[in-house]
């Protein structure tokens, strides 16, 4: 296929416009259609204010997807929708031949993803789910330290709040959702703070140690007296993912309402040592002197930086050219996982 790939967005909120940013800048893409139902999400001042340089100029814009698909001139289409918004429009793209790049979830349900998957295996089309981690320095540089180890467990705990979810751009009070716009804390809409948000804690370990196994989920669901606008998702969630190669992985989340605090843990172990995110950098903690050591070593002595990659690189921005090339060359190994490595 020849460059630039003609490329249409569904849904133009909160992610969409961090990706609209991204394949602005990127030469191999041309933004051809905008589809949102909510025309105040398509006038081009608003995308202005997101996108530095932003024109709509030859740019089509429509509030019914329908439309957009039948107009053609499309290569790829991204769906940047709630999850619980999807109706058939990844299905009808893959039939049309359509590239596709999904957010994450692509669904609330798991007969709905595996249909989108049998369609877009059926038609042999290039299609990614957006999950941006993997293209993070900080995350190629521990999968590559990791490569010859034995992994044993890993525990990330994240302690959040309601109130930090933010304001989206869907009328969710006129689609029967939240009064306040944030569908993020609403279970109807979101799938639980599990789905909606530890899915790229998830992703980001298989991207790491390879497939699950088995999973084993615990939540403690939220008081009704203690709903507002919707916000019913759990107060807390306790969920141990086993990996077929044998890691144990512990994911802690919470999400409370007046406290206005958060704060979180990580920790990787291998056989022979722990592996941490300090100051916004993977370090590792391991012994490699001989063995048995006449003193005890020192913390300092244990500890060891692990090598980052390309650190100035962005992930959003690199996961959105790796999807545009594969799209141009028809080559989905240029994308670091596909629709299909993503269910």
């Amino acid at each position: 296929m020849a460059t630039p790939v003609r490329i249409g967005i569904v849904g133009l909120g909160q992610r969409a416009l961090q990706h609209l940013k991204c394949l602005w800048s990127i030469p191999e893409a041309q933004i051809v259609s905008l589809c949102d139902p909510f025309p105040e999400n398509l006038e081009e001042g608003k995308l202005q204010s997101y996108v530095e340089g932003f024109e709509l100029r030859d740019i089509r814009t429509f509030t019914q997807f329908d439309e957009m698909l039948a107009a053609g001139n499309l290569d790829a289409v991204y769906f940047c929708i709630p999850p619980n918004r999807h109706n058939g429009e990844v299905i009808a793209c893959a039939a049309a031949g359509l590239a596709l790049f999904v957010e994450k979830p692509v669904s609330l349900y798991f007969d709905e993803a595996v249909e989108m998957e049998k369609a877009i295996g059926a038609a042999g089309v290039i299609a990614c789910v957006g999950f941006n981690q993997r293209h993070v320095p900080n995350h190629e540089g521990i999968r590559d330290f990791l490569q010859d180890k034995r992994l044993v467990m890993a525990t990330i705990v994240s302690n959040g709040t309601l109130e930090s979810h933010s304001v989206k751009h869907t009328r969710t009070e006129d689609l029967d959702g939240p009064g306040n716009r944030v569908w993020a804390a609403s279970a109807a809409w979101s799938g639980t703070t599990v789905v909606e948000a530890g899915i790229h804690q998830l992703d980001t370990m298989r991207y790491w140690a390879g497939d699950v196994d088995w999973v084993r989920a615990d939540y403690v669901h939220r008081d009704d007296d203690d709903i507002e606008d919707g916000g019913d998702n759990p107060y807390a969630y306790s969920v141990t993912f086993g990996f077929a190669g044998g890691l144990v992985f512990n994911l802690l989340l919470s999400r409370l309402r007046k406290t206005f605090y958060g704060d979180g843990y990580n920790d990787l172990i291998w056989d022979h040592g722990h592996l941490k995110i300090e100051a916004g950098a993977p370090v590792a903690y391991y012994y490699e002197g001989p063995y048995p050591p006449e003193t005890n070593p020192s913390v300092e002595q244990l500890r060891h930086q692990v090598p980052v990659p390309d650190q100035g690189r962005d992930g959003t921005h690199h996961i959105n050219e790796c999807f545009v090339r594969a799209v141009a060359s028809n080559d989905e190994t240029l994308m670091r996982n596909t629709f299909r490595s993503s269910m």
